[in-house]
């Protein structure tokens, strides 16, 4: 049976194989695969400060990058209402699009990958990484995370 570390560095190993392999088509597209994929976060974490957190960068990491997707126009700043300090990131039109069409180019790279499991094993893979996502409390609260053939 494999270690948490060793499982944990095959997770790492198979996340950085993604990004090398991502990492052509999302140039064709004028984005480093960072800033890919905090454009496709902006949805869920607007703000600068989850940004960095969510993605396990330094702020100034995310601020060089938001400068960048900024000049691209691929996102703008608004004010906070209520909290002028704080201003949140949303995507513009063509953000939206670059979004769209990286994440179908990553789909193409990630899908080669899966097409190596069959249907079983994939969603059988899939109820797996839902769980280990859950936080504590989430994880306390459904503690079968519904892996496939324990519901």
């Amino acid at each position: 049976m494999p270690s948490p570390w060793e499982v944990l560095a095959n997770i790492w190993y198979l996340s950085q194989l993604i990004m090398e392999d991502s990492t052509p088509a999302l140039e064709e597209l004028g984005l480093h695969p960072k800033a890919f994929f905090l454009m496709a976060q902006l949805d869920q974490n607007p703000f600068p400060a989850e940004l960095a957190r969510i993605m396990c960068l330094p702020p100034p990491t995310v601020t060089y990058i938001v400068k960048q997707l900024e000049k691209k126009r691929y996102i703008v700043r608004k004010a906070e209402p209520g909290d002028l300090r704080k201003f949140r990131l949303l995507l513009t039109a063509s953000g939206r699009k670059a979004v769209k069409t990286g994440q179908e180019k990553v789909n193409e790279v990630i899908g080669r990958r899966l097409e190596r499991l069959d249907r079983a094993d994939l969603a059988l893979f899939q109820d797996v990484v839902t769980r280990l996502t859950l936080d504590d409390s989430e994880a306390a609260r459904n503690p079968s995370g519904g892996v496939a053939g324990e519901r």
